[in-house]
């Protein structure tokens, strides 16, 4: 059973033209489109509910779609997300689902996407502790998370070469986990502050800790 997939965004490629009277311009490469999708049946299509809840249609993409969300905009957002053949196998593998450990296992992912991605001169001084806090996160158990609605979609999916040509059909079953942001990052400030007070500690791995324990939350 495969759980959580990403449906990407199209990427357009961005070409910089260079005016030189000797060079003539670039030209642009083609986009690249990524495969498409549309919803076949959801849990309010027997109830007559046309079109699923706006957080379900986010979620397809992300838990950070929901964020966008004007009604989440406070709030981190946590998708339980499982696949399968079957709307009976999904709702069945969701419901063996432990909930609190698939909570902790996205936050420790989603930490470690932030360290990748931070802005820090050299990582290499604070590797042992990105990786400590990682899985301090993922073993951690956290309050405040509530679970706020689930759903159910089916989607039939295209060909990433052809949006026109059959792919496959699956079953989503989606739990939509909510926390208030303060909640929650007062509990990650202490797992960080405790992964760093364990680091044998010099002047420039302090720094170096210091700049992405300041910046965080603004790429969390």
């Amino acid at each position: 059973m495969k759980k959580t997939i990403a449906i990407a965004a199209i990427v357009l490629a961005l070409v910089a033209v260079v005016g030189c009277a000797s060079k003539p311009p670039t030209k642009a490469p083609a986009p690249v489109t990524t495969a498409k999708f549309e919803i076949l049946q959801h849990k309010g299509t027997t109830l007559g509910v046309m079109n699923p809840p706006d957080w379900v249609q986010a979620a397809v993409n992300g838990p950070k779609d929901v964020e966008r969300l004007a009604d989440y905009k406070d709030q981190y957002v946590v998708i339980v997300d499982v696949t399968g053949k079957s709307l009976d196998g999904v709702q069945l593998a969701a419901a063996n689902l432990n909930a609190t450990t698939e909570v902790s296992r996205y936050l420790s992912l989603r930490v470690k996407d932030t360290f990748a991605g931070a802005q820090v001169g050299d990582k290499d001084k604070i590797e042992t502790y990105m990786e400590r806090a990682v899985k301090s996160v993922s073993d951690a158990t956290f309050s405040g998370f509530s679970k706020a609605a689930d759903w159910w979609v089916q989607l039939r999916w295209y060909k990433p070469d052809n949006t026109k040509t059959f792919d496959h059909d699956e079953y989503r079953y989606l739990a939509l986990y909510t926390i208030d942001k303060a909640v929650l990052k007062q509990q990650l400030d202490k797992i960080l502050s405790g992964a760093a007070a364990a680091e044998p500690m010099t002047p420039e791995k302090q720094k170096a800790i210091d700049l992405v324990q300041q910046s965080f939350y603004d790429g969390f």
